[in-house]
């Protein structure tokens, strides 16, 4: 009997321990988050964080590189998104880097929305040919791409923006082995494209960067056209529709269909292709690659302890040279990521994610905000 006493007691002592540690520690973390974006009577109104990039990817093998976040709102304005200033720079086992600031504002109420994304990369790649049951011997090749995009939109009824987008994209100094020289693949001798569209975006999204609720669906267009100077005449449509299901506190289901298609005399470094760190994650990035790509998943993001979370997520998609054969062989995806929040009052996230697909292809990803 005094036995049992004394485990009961131990037990007893252990639990309470182990309870005013995880006190004290969510009281230290909560001082952090207080020094970066102020306390909840006086926030600051700006964020500023540096975040290593490391993280092992199907295309470039180990990458390290430093992603610094300027994230910033309205004074006294609690309607207005928060605004993204961001630079990010890589350095990859092949050899590889690459450049990419990246600006979001929105504008007082949210009337206006402006993107600019600019992306250098000198970068090589596998090939493994077109299709999506291509089996070719991969070759290997080298590229540097310089890269515009800009984007305008208004807000015209509450969560729905209409504008234009641009973009400018030029390819150069294309190497490779006689299988990728001999294909016969347009805009391997350098290319330059130059396009402009339309944009139509719905977002109800409670916040943008972890949404707890709503949806997010956004088209649109490039018409790449000889008058804007584009060395090749295509043009494509790019859907993105999302729903965000609250489940519980924290606990989010959230869904994505994704639809890249192009017609015209499309460059192949501007077909459409299937994984990255967004979706299809696992897939090497254009293992897989042809005129038209789609993807579905789903994702459960779960918190299970303060400032961290896991996921669990799975899918499929395809590419194919004609739409009405996308739903033929398509390729599955499935994984499971974790996450560490950087910006408590935005549920901006560091997130890690492991994928895979078929035939054994994997990748891990080490970044910022979530898939989707």
């Amino acid at each position: 009997m005094q036995l049992r006493t004394f485990l009961f007691l131990l037990l007893s002592l252990n639990f309470s321990s182990l309870a005013f540690c995880q006190q004290r520690l969510e009281k230290f973390i909560n001082k952090i988050y207080d020094k970066i974006e102020g306390d909840s009577a006086k926030p600051k109104k700006n964020s500023f964080f540096a975040v290593p990039i490391w993280g092992v990817y199907p295309e470039t093998g180990w990458q390290i590189g430093l992603s610094l976040v300027y994230l910033y709102r309205q004074a006294n304005d609690t309607i207005t998104r928060p605004s993204l200033i961001r630079f990010n720079t890589q350095y990859t086992q092949l050899n590889q880097y690459s450049v990419r600031p990246y600006i979001d504002i929105f504008t007082k109420n949210n009337h206006y929305n402006f993107k600019v994304i600019y992306l250098y990369k000198y970068f090589n790649e596998y090939y493994w040919g077109l299709g999506n049951e291509s089996n070719n011997p991969k070759s290997l090749y080298d590229f540097s791409q310089n890269r515009l995009q800009l984007r305008a939109t208004k807000q015209v009824f509450k969560g729905i923006y209409l504008g234009l987008q641009t973009d400018f994209n030029y390819l150069s100094n294309f190497k490779g082995d006689s299988v990728f020289t001999n294909d016969n693949l347009n805009g391997v001798n350098n290319s330059f494209t130059s396009g402009v569209g339309a944009v139509v975006s719905f977002d109800n999204r409670d916040k943008i960067y972890f949404p707890t609720k709503g949806h997010f669906i956004d088209i649109t267009t490039l018409f790449n056209q000889p008058f804007l100077g584009s060395q090749f005449q295509f043009n494509n449509l790019t859907i993105d529709a999302r729903q965000y299901i609250k489940l519980w506190k924290y606990n989010i289901l959230a869904l994505q269909a994704f639809g890249n298609f192009n017609e015209g005399n499309i460059p192949f470094k501007q077909l459409a292709t299937i994984g990255s760190d967004a979706f299809m994650r696992g897939y090497y990035n254009g293992r897989f690659r042809d005129n038209h790509a789609m993807a579905f998943q789903a994702e459960l993001r779960k918190q299970i302890w303060g400032p961290v979370s896991i996921t669990v997520f799975g899918g499929f998609g395809n590419v194919a040279n004609q739409s009405s054969l996308l739903f033929e062989n398509v390729k599955p995806n499935y994984g499971a990521g974790l996450r560490v929040m950087a910006i408590r009052r935005d549920r901006v996230n560091i997130r890690i994610d492991y994928g895979r697909g078929e035939n054994g292809i994997q990748g891990m990803y080490f970044t910022m905000n979530e898939a989707f």
